[in-house]
């Protein structure tokens, strides 16, 4: 009776192709429970919206004369920070959860940042489709708005799908952001969190106080002024790609904290 013999190669690439075999259910993991990356952000995208409304038809109504200047909100904000943190909530309970289903830690980051990356998009497609509502209504009739902001919609290099763009990357830097501030916690601990975070501050606080020693502040804003929907966009892909690619090491070492 022959005995069938596996190549050491052939039994070590076994592990890698299940451990990617499970990314599909890693991703469903996230939207187990739909209300944490959708009916939550959903709710205060569209309450916030509303809120912001109201508040210009408020003013309208209220003042003595027509306003003519249209009325611009940073409304669109809240659904971000929402979105942050329930990625960090993914990584606090959600992942201590994948490693009880036996799902490997890369298995899971991968997953995760596909269902962020899924939400952003979504996020950004709802962003691009208030704008243009908010432009063919006149800011719903109110001249108030939300998404369609001048300096992402209108002008060279920005329009209103460049403004859906650059919404889902802000997203996704957001929740990148706040899934990679627990795993931090997670691999490092409270004590070395806090020295890490003090260090960037001083790095910053540092930079700022170089800046202002070289009058520096005045092509810093020039800079700024210049960007548009366009180059916006490619910084925030690349800090996005930047923002995953540490994630994904982060959470090698990274254990589930009681």
């Amino acid at each position: 009776m022959s005995v069938a013999t596996v190549s050491p190669t052939e039994t070590a690439t076994v592990p890698r192709a299940n451990s990617f075999a499970r990314v599909p259910a890693a991703f469903r993991l996230q939207f187990a429970v739909p209300t944490m990356l959708i009916g939550v952000p959903v709710m205060v995208f569209l309450i916030a919206w509303a809120i912001a409304l109201g508040l210009g038809a408020t003013i309208h109504v209220m003042a003595d004369e027509t306003i003519e200047d249209p009325i611009y909100t940073g409304a669109g904000q809240a659904t971000l920070w929402s979105l942050g943190f329930m990625a960090a909530y993914a990584a606090s309970h959600t992942f201590p959860f994948s490693l009880a289903l036996s799902f490997s830690r890369r298995t899971f980051v991968i997953g995760a940042i596909l269902s962020f990356a899924a939400v952003s998009a979504g996020f950004g497609l709802a962003a691009s489709l208030m704008a243009w509502l908010e432009r063919a209504t006149d800011g719903l009739g109110f001249n108030t708005y939300v998404f369609d902001l001048p300096f992402l919609t209108q002008g060279e290099g920005s329009s209103i799908p460049l403004l859906g763009v650059v919404a889902a990357l802000l997203c996704l830097v957001v929740m990148l952001f706040g899934f990679g501030v627990v795993l931090l916690y997670l691999r490092l601990g409270l004590a070395r969190l806090w020295t890490l975070i003090l260090s960037v501050i001083v790095v910053i606080a540092g930079a700022a106080i170089l800046v202002t020693l070289n009058e520096g502040w005045s092509r810093v804003w020039e800079w700024l002024v210049q960007q548009n929907a366009l180059s916006i966009s490619g910084w925030l892909l690349l800090v996005a790609a930047v923002q995953s690619v540490v994630t994904y090491l982060m959470i090698r070492k990274a254990t589930s904290r009681g």
